[in-house]
């Protein structure tokens, strides 16, 4: 990642941070995605959807927050989720944002949420040189 990327990156981050921490729920596929988010400082409620039915996710969800993003990988299972947690939570009036996460996944050139960690954290270390 280029400085100016990593700076890019950091703003998605802070937008993310900021509304996690404003009761937004940030949705992921499974824990590792979930520990990935916490490693880079998202501190709201996280929610792991790879074991649950998408309705099940939704209809908890809208019960205390309609600021929900998802964070899914941007490969064909993440971005089938990613579909079916769209429809669901727009059956009960929420639309959530999965623009953030497109953002940040494709300013570090990757599919998943654990590449896109790694890729941060390796881009910072190699602009402190």
């Amino acid at each position: 990642m280029s400085v100016e990327e990593i700076l890019e990156f950091e703003k998605e981050l802070g937008e993310l941070m900021e509304r996690s921490e404003n009761g937004a729920v940030v949705i992921v596929e499974g824990a590792r995605d979930r520990e990935c988010l916490i490693l880079l400082g998202v501190r709201g409620r996280i929610v792991e959807a790879s074991s649950r039915p998408v309705d099940d996710i939704a209809e908890e969800v809208c019960t205390f927050s309609n600021d929900v993003l998802i964070f899914t990988d941007a490969d064909r299972r993440g971005l089938v989720l990613a579909e079916r947690l769209l429809k669901a939570f727009e059956c009960r009036g929420v639309i959530p944002d999965i623009k953030i996460s497109r953002r940040m996944l494709s300013l570090c050139r990757v599919k998943s949420v654990e590449s896109m960690a790694a890729r941060y954290f390796s881009s910072l270390e190699a602009t402190r040189f």
